[in-house]
């Protein structure tokens, strides 16, 4: 009896902590194999959104676009800013309650005004992003996502299609130790990326 309770108090707590931090989804929505592009950059997007009276989101965002750095690089990509294969559009939702609008500071999708990018872009933004618009179903694709923490979204260039969508729900970026979650978070989300994941 004492070893079937203790049992049962060993898969409870691993249940409670495998169903802690972020759930991880990623949907490949084009017959392209993804291993065919080598480069990309980013559409500079101010969609990495911060709760009021917090001063870190300048980190986050940053720590967010050298953590999807890395993984493009693992996947077998180059930074090419002139003529990308892939465009790179990242979104994240802190407060999926409260409704609220806030004057834009920087750059974001889809460009219709003119304003200056967002420091953490400055070495990877697509040089005629500003020109980029109307990419294939991607109001279905905000709508669908509406709820995730994190949403990286990878655009084929010429054709205007997202062609993967990774997401992390209950993206909890604005604690403690940031810059180690977001990169965790990160990286789960690119383990399921498809060249990632096959290597």
């Amino acid at each position: 009896m004492k070893k079937t309770t203790y049992n049962i108090i060993l898969i409870c707590t691993l249940v409670f902590f495998w169903s802690c931090g972020p759930k991880i989804a990623a949907t490949t929505k084009t017959q392209k194999n993804l291993k065919n592009y080598e480069t990309y950059a980013y559409l500079p997007n101010t969609g990495i959104e911060a709760p009021q009276g917090i001063t870190q989101s300048a980190d986050v965002g940053s720590e967010i676009v050298e953590a999807v750095n890395k993984n493009m690089t693992r996947a077998g990509y180059t930074v090419d800013r002139e003529n990308p294969d892939l465009l790179v559009l990242l979104k994240t939702n802190y407060d999926k309650e409260t409704e609220t609008y806030m004057d834009p500071d920087y750059a974001f999708y889809p460009y219709a005004s003119s304003y200056p990018i967002s420091p953490y872009y400055n070495n990877y933004y697509y040089y005629r992003y500003n020109t980029y618009n109307n990419i294939v179903d991607y109001d279905k694709v905000v709508d669908r996502y509406i709820d995730a923490g994190l949403v990286i979204n990878l655009v084929d260039r010429e054709s205007k299609n997202i062609v993967w969508t990774g997401t992390a729900d209950d993206f909890e970026i604005y604690q403690q130790d940031v810059t180690a979650k977001v990169a965790a978070y990160v990286d789960d989300v690119f383990d399921k990326y498809p060249t990632v994941a096959n290597n």
